[in-house]
């Protein structure tokens, strides 16, 4: 027969842990890195925003420069490829990292020129550089309300 106080305490850790797991999943989003909060996105980016650039770095290990694209819009980036398997002549006992096609979108914080995009691959890292449209570049414009 169960100890009821014993009992009572199991369920109190219980309940406290399923209050923790809740906080932590209603949070994630805003307190943890995007890496963290979106497991598996490859490739894994930064995005950095400047006075007169948005800078887009994309971690891609491995991938070959004639393996990969970029297509932009003036508020989105898009990053396709494929990433080689490894040679087949060894018999895995576990396989964690990820090969194969890709593709990753990423929305721009500002409006980029297409057309001035500058990208660069060292050492496994892209590195894009996005000049931002000037204001009147971009085909805003006020209406006045009559």
């Amino acid at each position: 027969m169960r100890n009821p106080p014993r009992d009572l305490l199991e369920r109190l850790r219980y309940f406290e842990k399923q209050v923790e797991d809740l906080f932590r999943r209603l949070f994630e989003d805003q307190l943890a890195p995007t890496a963290l909060a979106n497991p598996g996105a490859f490739p894994a980016v930064d995005v950095i925003e400047e006075e007169g650039s948005i800078w887009v770095r994309a971690d891609v290990p491995g991938v070959d420069r004639s393996s990969l694209e970029l297509f932009a819009g003036p508020q989105f980036l898009v990053l396709r490829g494929t990433k080689p398997a490894p040679e087949t002549r060894w018999s895995y006992l576990r396989v964690e990292r990820s090969y194969g096609p890709f593709q990753r979108m990423v929305l721009l914080p500002a409006a980029g020129d297409p057309s001035a995009i500058r990208a660069g691959l060292d050492r496994g890292v892209l590195e894009i550089q996005i000049p931002k449209m000037e204001e009147r570049r971009r085909g805003y414009r006020r209406i006045p309300i009559e």
